[in-house]
């Protein structure tokens, strides 16, 4: 028999956590609700903007699986399925959560939050922050939750509506890069982010091979960069740069004029063994063997 997954109002996705303040259509909160997402998978009747700032969460949304790091944005949807998978005893997070009907309330336009793409994406976005986008994003929420703790305030419902729209706006400039190559309908776009990351392979494959230092080069997520490239060329964007790197290895071993090591050390590796493992891990043969044949 098929679980009925449940879906959660604020009071409940919060464990009411939320009621102390007088908040049951919005809630800003530093505190992980890492109880609630060991136990089941659930969905939210409620929009979220998180912001990991130390440990991990591995959780499943809409059956696909995301490893959310510290320095990393994520955003929900309402009605999406979040299951949680592995969460660790040091994570924490920033949580933004509204219903839809809190930030229109005075607005007089229900549809409001359809200009912001990244609000329309599945009900997923999740992105790598640089320090200057992490300091941005915090220092709004920061300002939320001071003023969400003076329930005295006569227009503390009003300035909070006010500060987490222009959170969305922040959060729309952040992670606007990244829609546009997300968006499948633009070809164009992929083909050209392939194209710079081919380019910017044969420049740095030899020296980098974190898929992290491509992707900011190109301003993206690694998620998005490896979807694309997946997307474009059937291969990893991760096996892309170990061909680049194998590739060169093969021709300075076959030349003649090195050794091990000093390929190796030509192309940058920590120490020959870590090369040696990488060379027979990719070939089924030693470096050494394959310098001799």
């Amino acid at each position: 028999m098929l679980r009925k997954i449940p879906t959660l109002a604020i009071d409940e996705f919060t464990q009411k956590k939320n009621i102390q303040w007088g908040t049951h259509d919005y809630f800003v909160t530093a505190d992980p609700v890492n109880d609630l997402l060991r136990n089941f998978p659930l969905r939210q009747n409620c929009y979220m903007i998180s912001i990991c700032i130390s440990g991990h969460l591995r959780i499943r949304v809409n059956g696909e699986e995301i490893l959310y790091l510290a320095d990393t944005l994520a955003t929900f949807n309402p009605s999406t399925v979040i299951e949680g998978l592995e969460i660790s005893d040091d994570y924490r997070c920033y949580l933004v959560i509204f219903k839809k009907s809190f930030l229109i309330e005075t607005l007089n336009n229900i549809y409001f939050l359809e200009r912001f793409r990244f609000l329309g994406n599945n009900g997923l976005q999740c992105k790598k922050l640089s320090e200057n986008e992490k300091t941005t994003l915090l220092a709004q929420i920061n300002s939320i939750l001071i003023i969400q703790k003076d329930k005295n305030h006569p227009f503390r419902r009003d300035i909070i509506r006010n500060l987490i729209i222009i959170l969305l706006y922040e959060t729309e400039h952040v992670i606007g890069t990244d829609l546009q190559y997300q968006n499948l309908n633009h070809n164009f776009g992929q083909e050209k982010l392939l194209l710079d990351y081919q380019d910017l392979l044969k420049q740095h494959y030899h020296k980098e091979r974190k898929l992290d230092f491509y992707a900011g080069k190109l301003h993206v997520s690694t998620q998005v960069l490896s979807n694309i490239v997946k997307n474009k060329t059937g291969q990893t964007a991760k096996k892309l740069i170990e061909e680049m790197v194998l590739s060169h290895a093969k021709l300075l071993l076959k030349s003649g004029e090195y050794n091990v090591s000093e390929v190796a050390t030509l192309l940058n590796y920590t120490n020959v063994e870590e090369f040696s493992r990488f060379f027979k891990r990719k070939t089924g043969a030693t470096a050494l063997k394959f310098c001799k044949e």
